[in-house]
């Protein structure tokens, strides 16, 4: 992805610009028919209001991304551990249908979304593998293994995610470094998602934007594992921007 990365190594395989602008569309389209079937946001802040949201845009998303299986008479829930400044403290599991959310709940701690942890929270034991992404299979290709980060991005339903999206093109990254306060930090080569596979995990680099507290452009590395869990590891600035949306 960067100027030293394997762009000449045939390991590394890239998702297109097309599918991934496809991606974006796709969860733009889920979040609007979620909201339409939910309605709008009560005045009071409501936690069965958004714990509806989530499970609904959960099931929309699964329905969009069909590469991305759940286990049959398995369904998304959702568990609401309180507000956190203006964010929701809110975490995935997965539960045969049917099953009373109260029985899981009480089995559940929170703890931030992977894309949201401190490098201490990073290496804390947690049950995310058992209550989430061993309930799920995708293809082993590279566009498989991004369309699963996708889906577990949503999932978990971060306020990074929810306001950043993904660059893959040299188009997009300089339309909208072009603006004022824009600076260019580390110059890439590609722009597109890659993917090195190291036997049953993989290593996939996104370039991300980001409008929180400054617009950012960060290259994400994101390592899946045998188990389908996603690590973040440390990532690399790309572009800094103007003062963001603080949250």
């Amino acid at each position: 992805m960067n100027e030293s990365s394997a762009s000449s190594d045939p390991a590394v395989e890239f998702i297109s610009a097309t599918h991934v602008q496809a991606c974006r569309e796709r969860i733009h389209q889920v979040r609007e028919r979620t909201s339409a079937r939910v309605g709008p946001a009560p005045s009071r802040f409501d936690a069965h209001y958004w714990q509806t949201w989530f499970e609904t845009n959960a099931e929309e998303l699964l329905k969009a991304f069909p590469s991305v299986q759940i286990n049959a008479g398995y369904c998304v829930r959702y568990c609401y551990f309180g507000p956190q400044g203006a964010d929701l403290r809110v975490r995935p599991f997965v539960t045969r249908t049917g099953t009373p959310l109260e029985t899981v709940q009480r089995l559940l701690a929170w703890h931030p979304p992977p894309d949201s942890m401190g490098t201490l929270e990073r290496g804390t034991p947690n049950q995310d593998v058992q209550f989430l992404y061993s309930h799920f299979s995708f293809p082993r290709t590279a566009q498989g293994y991004f369309d699963y980060w996708l889906v577990m991005q949503e999932l978990w339903a971060s306020a990074r995610w929810a306001y950043s999206h993904v660059l893959a093109s040299h188009e997009e990254l300089s339309q909208l470094i072009s603006g004022p306060d824009w600076q260019l930090v580390h110059p890439v080569e590609r722009y597109q998602p890659a993917l090195v596979r190291h036997e049953a995990a993989a290593l996939l680099a996104v370039l991300v934007h980001c409008p929180l507290n400054r617009f950012e452009v960060t290259l994400q590395r994101i390592e899946i594992d045998a188990a389908q869990a996603l690590h973040y590891h440390e990532p690399i600035l790309v572009a800094a921007g103007p003062r963001g949306y603080v949250l």
